[in-house]
């Protein structure tokens, strides 16, 4: 399967240099990514307004059902890789429902692939 993820900065960056290693979605319905990324899927890298830029390939990938308990937890056991440290609105995890967190491997850069996107999503899955 192939995946457009759209990334804001400082997170675009993180990802590509390796400092942030878990890209983590959060959710209040079940959308994508959420059970719809499997480990080896293809995922295409576009920040936020740009074009697609970079690549990788999922080496994990976890899903959760979130509780208060739960969401500190992956804070508490996942904070650093997701970088925490730079959400300046964690606190707007509270009330969601649904997390998935996906490591990545192979991560390179492409050349830029336009990608005509109309709408505000996220996460989106092409094949």
């Amino acid at each position: 399967m192939q995946h457009i993820a759209v990334f804001r900065q400082p997170f675009f960056d993180m990802i590509l240099c390796g400092e942030k290693t878990i890209e983590s979605r959060w959710s209040i319905k079940k959308i994508a990514p959420y059970k719809k990324v499997n480990i080896g899927d293809e995922i295409l890298f576009k920040e936020s307004g740009k074009d697609i830029t970079a690549s990788a390939q999922v080496r994990d990938v976890k899903y959760f059902e979130l509780t208060p308990d739960i969401a500190n937890d992956i804070r508490q056991k996942y904070g650093k890789q997701i970088g925490i440290d730079k959400f300046e609105d964690w606190h707007t995890t509270s009330h969601k429902r649904y997390c998935t967190l996906i490591w990545f491997e192979n991560i390179k850069k492409l050349e830029p692939i336009k990608v005509k996107k109309n709408n505000r999503a996220g996460w989106l899955v092409i094949r």
